[in-house]
């Protein structure tokens, strides 16, 4: 079955949720231990690309991904290192906070129709290693990611 493009955003699949956690070796142990998730990507102290997609200089992050026996859904955790005092209390990086993340064939038109639509930028887009990606909340504060993978699917609007 192909992708279905959906909504104003054109976004084509639902690739992961992501939530800021505190201690993320931890959190991995309890997931895994109590409802069987696996890591399937993992990434520690990240700087430049966390620091792009935030705004915010100098924050650091240890991401991992995993995913359940029983969904394909990705669930993301990321531990936040750096946090400054003054970081927009938008951005998904506090510990509870968290954001889903939609994949785009057009990551400029999506922000386009998202901002004509009351939502805002948090940071910039920032080009990760299979693709561009931005966090942007909508206009009743909940943060999105927008995700445009090099080579992907969904331009079939």
């Amino acid at each position: 079955m192909s992708p279905k493009n959906s909504g104003r955003l054109n976004s084509w699949a639902w690739h992961h949720t992501g939530v800021a956690v505190r201690e993320i070796d931890r959190v991995i142990d309890y997931y895994a231990t109590n409802l069987g998730f696996e890591v399937v990507f993992e990434a520690r102290n990240m700087t430049d690309l966390i620091s792009g997609i935030t705004g915010v200089k100098g924050l650091g992050a240890h991401l991992v991904q995993t995913k359940s026996p029983i969904s394909d859904q990705v669930l993301e955790f990321i531990e936040f290192i750096n946090i400054p005092s003054d970081a927009n209390q938008l951005l998904p990086i506090y510990p509870g906070r968290s954001h889903t993340a939609f994949l785009v064939p057009d990551i400029e038109k999506a922000l386009a129709e998202l901002v004509s639509s009351g939502g805002i930028m948090l940071g910039k887009v920032t080009e990760f290693s299979e693709g561009k990606a931005a966090y942007c909340a909508d206009r009743f504060g909940t943060v999105i990611e927008l995700e445009e993978q090099f080579g992907g699917a969904g331009n079939n609007s």
